[in-house]
């Protein structure tokens, strides 16, 4: 049912710890695959977004993560989950536009039949703005599990 499960995490180490704790869980239940997969935290100031000629276009971005911090993140969730038995392997998108999209776009190129994302809580902004959790909810292609 679940065989190539994508665990997007981000740099919160409580939320991303319990997005691979459930990979974990589910991949050992149904002996799946898991991809992890994190998307580099970018920044774009309030002045760059109103700049911005066309409404849809997002401005250029500032990366407040370094890739080496990125690896180490991803390189820590895929050997928790080896550790455990599980087939994992790790992919980290570059930040350059949607997150949400950016890790739909992964979750697509490796034919994910459950997606698992952690979900920020209920704030006005995610609700009013859309989270990425919120979008991937409502665009992917395979069942999303929201961990909290």
């Amino acid at each position: 049912m679940f065989e190539r499960i994508v665990a997007a995490i981000d740099s919160d180490p409580e939320r991303s710890t319990k997005v691979v704790a459930a990979a974990q869980e589910l991949a050992l239940k149904f002996h799946s695959t898991v991809l992890v997969a994190h998307v580099r935290e970018v920044e774009r100031p309030a002045a760059m977004v109103a700049a911005t000629a066309r409404p849809s276009a997002l401005p250029p971005s500032v990366h407040v993560e370094s890739e080496e911090d990125a690896a180490a993140l991803v390189d820590g969730a895929v050997t928790r989950l080896r550790d455990a038995g599980i087939k994992a392997n790790g992919q980290i998108g570059p930040g350059a536009g949607s997150t949400a999209r950016e890790l739909l776009d992964i979750a697509r190129a490796n034919g994910s039949t459950l997606i698992i994302v952690g979900d920020r809580d209920s704030r006005v902004s995610d609700v009013l703005l859309g989270g990425v959790a919120h979008k991937i909810a409502h665009l992917a292609d395979c069942p999303v599990l929201l961990v909290r």
